[in-house]
């Protein structure tokens, strides 16, 4: 091996050296910034030493086809050393910046789905709630006044035709089916009524989780 091909693997542990305290730092700063949990640390430790080890090993075949000498270790440590002395704190610094910079543009989009998206869903959701049961009462209340205004002229008809009609009405049972056919239609108005009211829920739940999550 001759002097240059050292010198070039010396060079290049001295980069990885400088590497990895960068890339230790900048995962350093992000884990405490960002509060991951307690039990992820080591995973991520690990993750970073098994990626150390594949990066410097490949450096390394570069240099001088993977023979590890003295002066490698040295490169090594000599970067690592450089990089804690010189660049460790300004590194630090600019990544704190970074992080917080990047929780900063977090909260503004945030804010601004908050603001776009969400209380313009809940108002969507308020005046839709608002006017199904507006429209609801007052097709009730037309139907009743309509029914109570019609009252006279159907007991007039009833009584003129009721002795034409009650045989065959009580022969084929209508009286039965005309109640069951009632409560059908009452049942299947109180789940169209209630089905802007389970929507409106569903998307207020929606709403509380999204909001829960940011």
């Amino acid at each position: 091996m001759n002097l240059h091909t050292q010198w070039m693997t010396v060079m290049l542990m001295l980069m990885s050296g400088l590497a990895l305290g960068l890339v230790f730092d900048s995962y350093r700063v992000v884990a405490g910034q960002f509060k991951f949990p307690r039990w992820t640390l080591p995973v991520f430790d690990l993750l970073y030493w098994l990626a150390a080890t594949v990066f410097v090993f490949q450096m390394l075949v570069k240099g001088n086809q993977g023979e590890l000498r003295f002066y490698v270790v040295l490169g090594l440590a000599a970067g690592a050393w450089l990089y804690a002395v010189f660049l460790s704190r300004i590194t630090i610094a600019i990544m704190k910046w970074l992080v917080t910079a990047l929780k900063a543009v977090w909260r503004f989009a945030m804010r601004c789905v908050h603001v776009l998206i969400v209380l313009p869903l809940k108002a969507i959701l308020t005046g839709g709630k608002a006017l199904t049961f507006f429209f609801i009462s007052s097709a009730m209340f037309l139907l009743k006044i309509v029914l109570q205004c019609l009252r006279p002229l159907w007991l007039l008809i009833a009584w003129l035709f009721r002795p034409l009609v009650m045989p065959l009405w009580n022969r084929f049972g209508m009286t039965e089916r005309c109640k069951s056919t009632w409560r059908g239609m009452i049942s299947a108005g109180k789940r169209i009524s209630a089905w802007p009211i389970s929507v409106c829920r569903q998307m207020r739940r929606f709403l509380d989780l999204f909001r829960r999550k940011r």
